[in-house]
């Protein structure tokens, strides 16, 4: 009977404790600001997350369409309640209140706690921010900076496809910036940022292919990547051509061509190439970390 009860209860609190963005794609300044208070305030009471959200938010800043005065004690209060039920946004608000002392004492601990809750569960805003509280350090706060901390939260920017986030986990597993030099890592991730076509990837992981860092060295792909990054990069695609046969140098700038062509993008050295070949029946030349192992 006992066994029972306690999976009933378990079964209750699920949907709660999953619970991570309640205003996921939603415009939740508008819902905010248009909000019915007192409508929102029965809810909250009854326990609706998003409701409990709205209150806190309300009492914290203060709504003068509704005649809600800044009361930090309740914002609090509503704010620490949609959090128990997993709400990413308060978990965000909880964060600011104890970073600026809203209402309570600063508390760096708490500020960094809170924090990381809302960027573990899914607050963009959230992981930019405690990325770089980690890399700089914030004094104000009380929070020195950590290269362990900071690598983790920047490993979990580059993971939802932000290509600076991306280039700079690159750069530090290059040049051993608080890890251990891994350009096997470093190259798979620069390589991401190409496969999302970042205008600064290019040149970037040409240099890979022309150096063999974490791959097999690859003139022709080096060639490709420094061409689809020109005109910056028109002097290294030059001192690669030297090391290339004519035949490889057509392959390069046909691969090069097909990149363009497939994402409607051109690069302006594009109009002088000496080379135009069909690549309407060419197989695209692959250059995921995969295909050099």
């Amino acid at each position: 009977m006992i066994r029972v009860f306690v999976i009933a209860i378990l079964l209750m609190l699920s949907p709660l404790a999953q619970a991570e963005r309640i205003f996921e794609g939603e415009k939740v300044v508008e819902i905010f600001q248009s909000q019915d208070f007192n409508a929102n305030l029965a809810k909250a009471e009854e326990g609706d997350v998003r409701a409990q959200y709205l209150v806190g938010a309300a009492y914290l800043y203060g709504l003068e369409a509704q005649q809600v005065e800044v009361d930090h004690e309740q914002g609090h209060y509503w704010l620490e309640k949609a959090a128990g039920q997993g709400a990413a946004e308060a978990y965000s608000e909880l964060a600011r209140i104890y970073r600026d002392g809203m209402g309570v004492k600063q508390d760096a601990s708490k500020y960094e706690e809170y924090l990381a809750e809302a960027a573990e569960r899914g607050m963009s805003s959230a992981r930019l921010d405690i990325k770089d509280l980690y890399r700089y350090g914030d004094p104000e706060v009380g929070v020195e900076k950590d290269d362990e901390k900071y690598i983790y939260w920047l490993g979990k920017e580059a993971e939802d496809n932000h290509p600076y986030a991306m280039r700079n986990l690159s750069i530090t597993y290059r040049q051993g910036l608080g890890v251990e030099v891994d350009l096997e890592k470093s190259f798979e991730w620069i390589m991401r940022a190409v496969a999302l076509d970042a205008p600064f990837s290019h040149r970037d992981a040409a240099q890979y292919f022309e150096n063999g860092w974490g791959t097999e060295q690859d003139l022709v792909k080096a060639y490709m990547l420094y061409d689809l990054a020109s005109p910056g990069s028109s002097n290294d695609r030059d001192e690669v051509a030297e090391r290339l046969s004519e035949e490889e140098i057509a392959e390069a700038i046909a691969h090069s061509w097909q990149w363009q062509f497939e994402r409607n993008s051109f690069v302006p050295s594009s109009n002088g190439y000496r080379f135009r070949p069909d690549v309407s029946d060419l197989e695209p030349l692959s250059l995921t970390p995969e295909s050099d192992q």
